[in-house]
């Protein structure tokens, strides 16, 4: 029985995906999800190498090996060349974790460009993958206990505000996992007419969303709302007063979400989730380190957290994060990252539902960001899907129609 290699390749994406939502448990089922991880990582990487050199494929400069080398000279640069000595320990765990991520997300990336049926196939096993993971986590460890009622009260709780974590680590990868579910199938119901089946599971997700009162997540779900309409009533109106106004009415609604349950202004930006102090006490810790343009270390966001070397706090927004690990050589960095993805997916949206959709799952992306270090970072379930999706697109042939590619057997 001959077996295509597409549902290999895919099932072992369902098996990292699935030991990446082990990891986040507060206590997995299984007692190694870490060690399947690193089994299953090889296993695709080594797999898609055969592959590579079964079908002959010269090695041509093309966007993703630009991208895939620049982000290794960039991990390699940060994890050991410049390297902190006191934060070593911690910068070899982060590196490990990011070449892996790397070169999966690329690897998947290349994978599925240019080919519709492998784009379907990828958010099909991800979509499905993350949905009974999470229900599966949920209904063992069910602590959803608010009524309805009183969900979307509680999440304007601010620190007294109950939280439900359904068996993660933290209601924040709950969320993050519940967001990422109602995102993919967006993409689902364009394909097919199963729209009932992708309703529920939205309506399970977003009440997950609400019982984690994880306003980061409640709010970047909201703007993809509001993007997706916004999206269809511009395809719609015709004048350009009208499309200006649509716009307008767009920007108002995205500051208004950035400053809902805020009083402070434009300090409001990162109140939101209550992490203004983040930049008023970190950024200066970073200046008298001597280590602006480079940063303090490579290493987890959650690590610098009263990091006792430095006394640093909390970094949950993105771009912190890059600045205090990475300085602003890695700022810099990421920045032109986005921009190169950014400016890609805007000149390729026009006549496609997915790459729209996938200019919308970047913006939100970026927004997220704002509130929770969850941009191209494998401690987020999230960044294996979207990550994965807005490289593929920037990244594939500027033809308006892409490959119909079955693929080859073994």
């Amino acid at each position: 029985m001959k077996i295509k290699t597409e549902t290999i390749t895919f099932s072992i994406w369902s098996v990292i995906l699935f030991s990446r939502i082990l990891i986040s448990q507060d206590s997995s089922v299984i007692s190694s999800p870490l060690k399947i991880y690193y089994i299953s990582s090889a296993l695709l990487i080594v797999f898609a190498f055969f592959q590579w050199i079964r079908n002959s494929k010269k090695l041509k400069l093309n966007p993703i090996l630009f991208w895939g080398s620049s982000f290794g000279v960039y991990v390699f640069l940060f994890g050991k060349i410049l390297v902190n000595n006191s934060l070593k320990d911690l910068t070899e765990f982060m590196f490990n974790a990011l070449v892996i991520f790397y070169i999966l997300v690329f690897i998947m990336a290349s994978y599925i460009k240019d080919k519709k049926c492998r784009i379907v196939t990828f958010v099909k096993t991800t979509f499905w993958t993350f949905t009974i993971g999470i229900i599966f986590s949920a209904a063992l460890n069910w602590d959803g206990k608010l009524a309805l009622g009183e969900l979307v009260s509680n999440v304007f709780g601010g620190y007294t505000r109950t939280r439900a974590a359904f068996g993660f680590y933290h209601p924040n990868a709950a969320a993050n996992i519940a967001l990422c579910v109602i995102v993919l199938s967006s993409y689902l119901v364009c394909e097919n007419k199963k729209k009932t089946v992708y309703f529920i599971i939205d309506i399970f997700m977003m009440y997950i969303i609400l019982a984690t009162a994880s306003r980061t997540a409640l709010s970047t779900l909201i703007l993809f709302l509001v993007l997706i309409l916004y999206s269809r009533l511009l395809n719609i109106i015709k004048s350009n007063n009208g499309k200006r106004g649509l716009t307008a009415g767009l920007v108002l609604i995205i500051i208004t979400l950035i400053l809902f349950n805020s009083e402070n202004g434009v300090e409001g930006l990162f109140t939101l989730s209550n992490r203004s102090y983040n930049f008023v006490y970190n950024v200066p810790v970073l200046v008298k380190s001597g280590r602006l343009w480079i940063g303090l270390g490579l290493i987890g966001s959650g690590e610098f957290y009263q990091l006792p070397q430095y006394n640093t706090f909390f970094v949950d927004n993105y771009f912190l994060y890059v600045l205090m690990s990475t300085g602003i050589i890695g700022l810099i960095f990421i920045s032109c990252f986005m921009l190169f993805i950014l400016k890609r997916l805007l000149n390729q949206s026009s006549n496609d539902s997915f790459k729209r959709l996938t200019l919308i799952v970047f913006g939100i992306n970026v927004f997220s960001s704002l509130g929770e270090a969850c941009f191209m970072h494998p401690s987020f379930a999230s960044c294996f899907a979207f990550t994965v999706l807005y490289i593929a697109y920037a990244c594939s042939k500027e033809q308006n129609e892409v490959v119909e590619y079955e693929g080859s057997t073994l």
